[in-house]
């Protein structure tokens, strides 16, 4: 049920665009999620209501999930964080919807509550960066949690109950209440709109290759960036096949690897001063063959 776009694709699982948001890579991860649901989501039940807030989980994850299929087709992950990241959005829909508020002044009670409501956003912004910081490394999805953010953010336009200015004794004119509905149903139709054209985009494509290479830098950056030695990378050397041979049959040792790139080209790597007899390791060492040899080393979808 994890989320593979080769099987979402190729073979019409379409289902794992569903079921990726309740399934976990282990207890670690499930714990972390199920803590930040307990926190975030109580909080979003309350001012949204159960059915709202279980509706805007099930569109982020759904969302968050499809635009990481399009973009990192090569990566299988899972978890809840695609509708924990919605509730993050939601959070900050409901922000922006009542400004006025929240930083509403009348009085010098008010100058705490706007000082309170302050740190709230400070730490709605550190938590936002603190995770999309550990969405750079590796086996952590960004894209899931970027796409539930949006998502999140346009279903709180929707849901978000809204307090008027008038309820603190300023009365609300016809213009402001007609932008607060103009407001609530344009984040119910983006959201739709974006679903449909990711979902196409992505029936469209092959499952296996991006069509934005670049857009893996979103969700993973090489570590350190100062050296060759990197602690990992970002292509898709890993998942590269090759064939050894010995030219000289006499030989214990292999002469030549015929190794095939990401983007399906050949190359021919002469491997006889390294005297390797062991395919285990050349199996081990494919990715750095891959990464001196090869011009292109993400996958194509023209090959």
């Amino acid at each position: 049920g994890a989320k593979q776009s080769a099987l979402i694709v190729i073979e019409g699982e379409w289902w794992r665009i569903f079921t990726p948001m309740f399934l976990h890579a282990g207890i670690i991860h499930y714990g972390l999620n199920m803590m930040a649901l307990w926190f975030v989501g109580a909080a979003i039940e309350k001012s949204h209501g159960v059915v709202n807030t279980a509706i805007a989980f099930i569109i982020a994850g759904i969302g968050g999930t499809v635009l990481s299929a399009l973009f990192l087709p090569q990566y299988i992950s899972v978890g809840a964080s695609g509708g924990i990241f919605g509730f993050i959005g939601m959070c900050i829909s409901d922000i922006c919807v009542n400004w006025n508020l929240l930083f509403i002044k009348e009085n010098e009670e008010d100058s705490g509550n706007r000082c309170r409501h302050f740190m709230v956003i400070l730490w709605l912004l550190f938590d936002i960066i603190i995770n999309c910081v550990i969405g750079l490394t590796p086996f952590i999805d960004n894209f899931t949690h970027l796409g539930g953010l949006i998502y999140g953010f346009l279903c709180g336009l929707c849901t978000i109950e809204r307090l008027e200015v008038g309820f603190f004794g300023v009365a609300t004119d016809g213009c402001t209440q007609f932008k607060n509905i103009a407001v609530r149903f344009s984040g119910l139709i983006v959201s739709v709109l974006l679903i449909v054209i990711t979902t196409i985009l992505l029936v469209e494509s092959d499952g296996v290759s991006s069509t934005c290479n670049g857009c893996r830098y979103v969700s993973c950056v090489p570590f350190p960036p100062w050296t060759e030695d990197k602690f990992w990378h970002c292509d898709d050397c890993d998942q590269v096949s090759a064939d050894a041979k010995k030219i000289n049959t006499n030989s214990e040792y292999f002469d030549l690897l015929d190794l095939t790139c990401p983007n399906g080209q050949m190359e021919s790597i002469d491997i006889i001063d390294e005297k390797v007899s062991d395919r285990e390791v050349i199996r081990k060492n494919l990715p750095s063959y891959c990464r001196a040899n090869c011009e292109v080393v993400f996958f194509s979808s023209q090959n």
